[in-house]
């Protein structure tokens, strides 16, 4: 089925266990790839199995990344491919590094290859491979990785989004998630799973497209956050085939919100929850700016101030929607609970969310707007920054 709204009941996700990659984190290298704190493997796994329970209990049929790309890597063709496509995000400038890391990498079983390059390849071992040392392994001091660890895979909401039948893969803004997105790239263009998808974009899109920025509100309207990781000129690119080129939706509405850290994707302030309701951090409630985009005409897209948010919100989708405000009234709860990703909550279906158990306050106020919310355990994965809706690529939904 196609996702025509992020809240249409939920049938199949693709998720990623969090895995070695996690313990190659150090404090000296947090910042270069974006986390805040260090998880503790052992339990976020736990937690990751209770989330992923979670959602089969409710029905929903969930798959995991890596099982999926080893599936596609089974021909030796797709595999040599997908490996030089990150070594050519690797920054390896020595050939004879480059030449060695591929030689060992294609010597491999496809779930190895998997494992190795979302964990990471040190310099030390890689030097074991060769008899010349080039600069680089003079110099791991500066970083010890010739293929980084990547720490945020689990967070696989970013690498693609489903609309309607249409992929859209992500453009990472930062350099340490680029290559993630080509794990999705592989499944949605060669697994049988996704023989029947359609690939929403036919041209390049810039750095700054991120699935945390994206929420399929309806058939027609896609709202998209201009963001601290989506910009301008990835949105621009992305309206004009999605509203011309293609005719995928008929409105994208945007969203623009404080660009930090803190608030690094929409949907750690912004979220759908039900088909007439949204969850705001009220702390930037006076800090979203709203700008419509259409086709003006067969070549042309053009953006209008659509007002208030509530207002656009409601202009957009045709009927009035209510904004329920996270942590209530108090700025100091909504705030820490923000942090905690109170809004990151993940639809299974109108009405029905799954989210972190840390955020009493918001998960509260929101059952008394009459949302059923599930709750699980997410004090290890948190720390990565993102919650249940970071953690999962909806594929199929039940159209409304």
């Amino acid at each position: 089925m196609p996702v025509n709204s992020d809240i249409g009941q939920l049938k199949k996700v693709i998720v990623h266990r969090p895995s070695d990659e996690l313990e190659y984190l150090t404090p000296k290298y947090l910042e270069q790839l974006l986390f805040d704190e260090i998880p503790w493997l052992g339990r976020a796994q736990k937690e990751h199995d209770l989330f992923v329970k979670n959602l089969e209990t409710q029905g929903i049929k969930v798959f995991y990344l890596t099982d999926l790309i080893e599936e596609v890597l089974q021909t030796e063709s797709l595999k040599e491919e997908f490996i030089i496509k990150h070594l050519n995000l690797s920054h390896i400038a020595n050939i004879g590094t480059r030449e060695a890391v591929h030689d060992y990498l294609m010597g491999k079983e496809a779930s190895y290859v998997v494992r190795t390059l979302i964990r990471g390849l040190k310099k030390d071992y890689v030097q074991t491979l060769k008899s010349c040392k080039s600069l680089s392994d003079q110099t791991k001091e500066t970083f010890p990785f010739y293929l980084a660890p990547i720490p945020s895979m689990y967070f696989s909401r970013d690498q693609s989004v489903t609309i309607g039948k249409n992929m859209m893969l992500g453009s990472m803004l930062n350099d340490s998630r680029q290559r993630e997105t080509l794990f999705m790239e592989y499944i949605t263009k060669y697994h049988p799973k996704f023989s029947e998808y359609e690939n929403a974009l036919d041209k390049p899109v810039p750095r700054g497209l991120e699935g945390g920025d994206v929420i399929v509100a309806s058939k027609d309207l896609l709202i998209i956050g201009l963001s601290e990781r989506t910009t301008e000129q990835a949105i621009e690119t992305v309206a004009q085939q999605l509203l011309i080129d293609k005719g995928i939706v008929k409105e994208v509405l945007v969203l623009q919100i404080p660009a930090k850290r803190a608030y690094m994707h929409l949907d750690t302030v912004f979220n759908m929850v039900d088909r007439d309701k949204f969850i705001l951090y009220p702390g930037i409630k006076d800090e979203v700016y709203a700008y419509r985009l259409t086709a003006k005409n067969s070549k042309e897209v053009e953006a209008q101030k659509a007002g208030e948010l509530k207002q656009a919100l409601s202009d957009s989708l045709g009927y009035k929607v209510n904004i329920i405000h996270t942590g209530g009234d108090d700025p100091i709860t909504a705030a820490r609970e923000q942090w905690g990703d109170s809004t990151n909550t993940l639809a299974l279906a109108p009405g029905t969310v799954i989210a972190y158990n840390r955020n009493t306050v918001t998960n509260d106020i929101m059952r008394k707007n009459g949302i059923e919310v599930i709750e699980f355990e997410g004090s290890e994965l948190v720390r990565g920054r993102g919650g249940p809706r970071c953690m999962s690529m909806p594929f199929d939904r039940l159209s409304l």
